[in-house]
């Protein structure tokens, strides 16, 4: 095992231009804090991933344990590089082994999660094929700790436009994207003042650098539910996602190119992520439940001048229908968990009303079924080969 202290780094090996092999090196840094019981099939399921062509860089960052997590990284192999910190959070540790990282891609896995056979080569198949992508994204499976690792549920995942998903909330667990090392040196690090949704500020600011997006259909990684999940945590987590929409209302506001060529689309995205987040703050924080109504408004009137009218109705190209789903969504979400709309924002739903006449009379059960079929087709499609084999 390789130890660092928290300041050591490298260049990674694109930048100093020092590649002269035809290997591409994969760096992971795997975060741990009171992971030891879970960290090395994690490790294991990195070192894996290596096969001809492809080699991995594992970097552990101790995040102030105070379980055995140093006595079990040590017993992990001389290739691992071990980084042992004081308690910083997620973000603070994920930067430690940034900092150190030197591949020509980098990937982020918690402790307690996995890696699915194949993973990096089904990636790296997509970058070999579409050169211009920083980023590629692929699905994620529930496992049950306890009950053999037993696959849960598989999650869904958007097929395109992810920069406008993103405006409605998190598309994927962190350890989904394989990002190219390039494009991580040009958006930085990790916030460290966030300790919940870091990872969906992150890739927001990857959209916002204008980060080209693929998706990886073969591609499955494993989330392990279990008790101590740092997710179980719901309040701090509804708190900070309405933060999260805040930054995004500025991103929109701000940056005249986020996302890509769909202003309008984010905008709704963005509206039906606040009514979500209005939704479960009603009887947690009534002033940020009333802060986000007021974003959701302030959203639907930023929608509404630029509404393509070719999305009315039954949407047939792609971005219409995220249009028509998120509209949808958003009508559907109006009276959500017993909120009640402040004058404003109903105001606003009588604005979707009328960009969406057809959604607008729909029952509660026709507009469910309408949004299913326009999600079904938004989404990636079939299953990956690990769970078919599975």
């Amino acid at each position: 095992m390789r130890e660092r202290g928290r300041g050591a780094a490298l260049c990674p090996r694109s930048m100093a231009g020092a590649c002269m092999s035809s290997q591409t090196l994969v760096s992971v840094v795997i975060p741990s804090h009171n992971y030891a019981a879970f960290l090395p099939q994690a490790v294991s399921s990195v070192l894996a991933q290596r096969a001809p062509g492809i080699d991995v860089e594992v970097i552990v960052v101790d995040d102030g344990s105070t379980d055995d997590t140093v006595e079990v990284a040590q017993g992990l192999g001389a290739d691992i590089t071990f980084i042992h910190q004081e308690n910083t959070g997620p973000s603070g540790a994920r930067n430690a082994g940034l900092r150190a990282a030197s591949g020509d891609f980098v990937a982020f896995l918690d402790a307690d999660d996995l890696f699915a056979k194949g993973l990096f080569a089904s990636h790296l198949r997509v970058f070999e094929a579409q050169p211009e992508l920083d980023m590629v994204i692929c699905r994620c499976m529930d496992i049950q700790h306890g009950q053999g690792d037993r696959g849960l549920a598989l999650w869904s995942l958007a097929n395109s436009h992810w920069d406008v998903h993103a405006c409605n909330a998190n598309l994927a667990p962190i350890h989904c994207f394989l990002l190219r090392m390039s494009c991580a040196r040009r958006v930085g690090f990790f916030d460290e003042s966030i300790r919940y949704c870091e990872d969906q500020e992150y890739w927001l600011r990857c959209y916002g650098y204008g980060a080209k997006v693929g998706v990886n259909p073969d591609g499955l990684v494993l989330y392990r539910r279990h008790g101590d999940n740092s997710t179980c945590d719901m309040r701090p987590m509804y708190l900070n996602d309405s933060f999260m929409q805040e930054k995004i209302a500025g991103m929109l506001g701000g940056l005249p190119h986020f996302p890509d060529h769909a202003k309008c689309a984010g905008w709704l995205a963005h509206a039906a992520g606040c009514l979500v987040s209005a939704g479960y703050l009603c009887q947690l924080d009534q002033q940020r439940m009333l802060a986000m109504q007021n974003f959701f408004t302030h959203a639907v009137l930023n929608a509404a001048p630029l509404f393509n009218l070719d999305a009315r109705g039954d949407a047939t190209d792609n971005l219409g229908l995220v249009q028509y789903y998120y509209g949808g969504r958003c009508l559907r979400l109006r009276n959500w968990r017993g909120l009640q709309l402040t004058p404003a924002a109903a105001k606003a739903v009588l604005v979707l009303n009328r960009l969406f006449p057809r959604l607008a009379d729909l029952s509660a059960e026709a507009l469910d079924a309408r949004l299913h079929s326009a999600y079904a087709k938004l989404c990636v499609s079939g299953l990956p080969p690990q769970v078919r084999m599975g």
